[in-house]
């Protein structure tokens, strides 16, 4: 009887270990930074009115694009994060029959928009910060 009850068991497992075989999961975890961060607060350091293109650039470094307008330059500083992660269940030998998968991505940017006059102080700024709302993985 006790021979019987380990071949019982043994059973199990060999189906256990050969289902676990043909199932296969996955799972990834990505991250993609594109641009660099804006280094200082926009609202700290910039005074409409004051404030010139040089200290800008002094503070902010080059911009990303620099759009030149009649009345003066637009400089726009771009920052963005992407998380993602992935879960997949599947057969992979014979059919890669993905039975289960879930895919969570999260994309947040922060952008600052800065308007010059034509003599080259700030006439007008817009920044968002939407980084700081990501949740971690």
């Amino acid at each position: 009887m006790a021979s019987i009850k380990g071949q019982a068991t043994y059973s199990k497992a060999l189906i256990v270990i050969a289902l676990l075989m043909i199932l296969t999961w996955g799972c990834s975890i990505g991250r993609v930074y594109m641009g660099s961060g804006i280094r200082n607060d926009p609202n700290e350091k910039i005074k409409i009115g004051s404030t010139t293109k040089g200290e800008i650039l002094e503070t902010f470094g080059p911009p990303d694009r620099i759009q030149k307008q009649y009345d003066g330059d637009i400089f726009v500083y771009a920052y963005l994060r992407k998380n993602s992660s992935k879960f997949t269940v599947e057969e992979p030998y014979f059919t890669n029959f993905v039975i289960f998968q879930y895919t969570r991505i999260q994309q947040k940017k922060d952008g600052l928009v800065i308007l010059f006059d034509k003599d080259g102080v700030v006439k007008n700024y817009g920044f968002n910060k939407g980084t700081a709302e990501l949740t971690t993985f």
